[in-house]
């Protein structure tokens, strides 16, 4: 997939309507190379859906100014038990580019702007290892967050109940599938 230039570019936050879905979906596609445009929409609909503007969520796009979608981000103002009000990020889409620290920056300052509008006292943003298996990647991921601001806390696991293998992650202890198919456990 070919990438505009970000040079001196102003990066625009939009969130997602129904009419960008497809627009969305070859960015997506990139970086989760199995995901059909039948499973994106399946996922991204509901985002979209109104259900409560005390409580909001949707996708936030972050574009150029020609439109081009170059990063994206689920997000949701939840209940926390210990901060209150809390915007959680998740599904984060930044494709590995020139540039890239531009597009982090601009979902950082979407985040920031979207907690502040909602009354949300923190912000959990969740990182998906699907989402880039390098080690390298990932290191830079969590880097770039700390640099927004963010302190890397807690464990997530994730286990697979259809059976099927968790690929491995290089670099990591304790996680991935195993040789015989059988899912471990993530540290």
């Amino acid at each position: 997939m070919g990438y505009p230039a970000l040079a001196d570019e102003a990066l625009i936050a939009r969130l997602l309507d129904r009419s960008k879905i497809d627009q969305a979906y070859p960015l997506v596609r990139s970086l989760v190379p199995g995901i059909t445009l039948g499973r994106w929409n399946a996922f991204v609909r509901p985002q979209l859906a109104v259900h409560s503007a005390a409580w909001p969520h949707g996708v936030m796009t972050i574009q150029n100014h020609k439109g081009y979608i170059l990063g994206l981000f689920s997000f949701e103002v939840r209940d926390d038990l210990y901060e209150s009000r809390t915007l959680c990020i998740d599904n984060i889409v930044v494709p590995s580019m020139p540039g890239r620290e531009l597009i982090w920056i601009a979902i950082a300052d979407a985040t920031d702007q979207l907690a502040k509008m909602n009354d949300c006292r923190a912000v959990r943003a969740g990182l998906n290892e699907e989402l880039g298996s390098d080690a390298d990647d990932r290191l830079w991921v969590g880097s770039s967050l700390q640099r927004s601001g963010y302190v890397l806390e807690g464990v997530r696991a994730f286990k697979r109940l259809d059976g099927e293998a968790i690929p491995a992650v290089p670099g990591k202890t304790g996680g991935g599938g195993s040789a015989d198919g059988r899912n471990q456990r993530r540290a």
